[in-house]
């Protein structure tokens, strides 16, 4: 079971207050040269989220001006713990692999594992419930044998992948259809000195790849497209996979059974987020 504890006095983040810029359209080539205070941009669907430590009006209005169609469309300000869903970012101990944020002052035990995890500005600390589950029982996997090659889907910062390649996978493919995870989960891998490939697209693009276990943290209509087509699976990988609502979970182990899969275990979390691990 993952186990999570907090110092206060050494657990500040690297940011205080985000500046963040909700804009019309694809924002990233008209950034050019990062401006003063410019943290990140994330992309979701047709709007651009540019991220500042600081005020930042000027150099958006510039940025919007090196871009055709762009448009501001709000503002906003919130402090990184509220961006991160009000929770103070803390050290996570799963048997002998301890990730913690990467600014901690934090001195292991002999013999532990240690991934030091920046999540900058995207999701995937380590502290939501199905992150959790999704490590407690890759530990499990790990316990029975080699991981082998692991797949991570909707990588986010990576945290599966790089408990992946610690616990000694030979191979981590991870991905996201956001491209501020795939670089920070790159940066993450290199901070940590983990071989890790982090790639950009959709998800059910890359489940036909070889792997012994498959890690997807993502949502019941991504879920359904990344189990759609069978002959996808044909290699037979395990599945770690997690945030499924409750009302999704009969579905999703309804597919899973007419794939030929059984559940070994499952979680649940809150009375509403459900995590399977299932083989053939």
């Amino acid at each position: 079971m993952a186990r999570f504890f907090v110092d206060a006095a050494v657990s500040k983040a690297p940011y205080d207050q985000l500046f963040i810029y909700e804009v019309a359209g694809d924002a990233r080539p008209a950034i050019g040269a990062p401006p003063a205070g410019y943290l990140g941009l994330w992309l979701e669907a047709d709007s651009s989220f540019v991220f500042f430590d600081r005020p930042a009006d000027e150099a958006m209005a510039r940025i919007l001006t090196a871009g055709p169609g762009l448009k501001l469309l709000d503002r906003h300000q919130l402090s990184y713990e509220q961006w991160q869903g009000g929770q103070a970012l803390t050290p996570i101990v799963v048997d002998d692999l301890h990730i913690v944020p990467a600014w901690l002052d934090y001195d292991p035990p002999a013999g532990a594992r240690l991934v030091r995890l920046d999540p900058g500005l995207v999701f995937g600390s380590g502290l939501h419930p199905t992150t959790a589950h999704c490590l407690e029982l890759l530990h499990l996997r790990r316990q029975r044998g080699p991981l082998g090659r692991v797949l991570d889907l909707g990588c986010g910062t990576g945290i599966l992948g790089l408990a992946a390649a610690a616990w000694g996978a030979q191979g981590v493919t991870a991905v996201d259809l956001n491209p501020l995870c795939v670089e920070t989960t790159q940066a993450n891998a290199r901070r940590n000195g983990l071989a890790l490939t982090a790639v950009e697209g959709p998800a059910q693009d890359f489940i036909h790849l070889p792997a012994q276990v498959v890690l997807s943290n993502l949502h019941w209509q991504v879920q359904e497209l990344i189990l759609a087509d069978e002959a996808k699976l044909a290699h037979g990988p395990e599945l770690i996979l997690s945030g499924i609502m409750r009302g999704f979970a009969g579905p999703l182990e309804d597919r899973l059974g007419r794939l030929g899969y059984r559940v070994l275990q499952r979680r649940e979390a809150d009375f509403t987020w459900f995590t399977f691990w299932a083989a053939r």
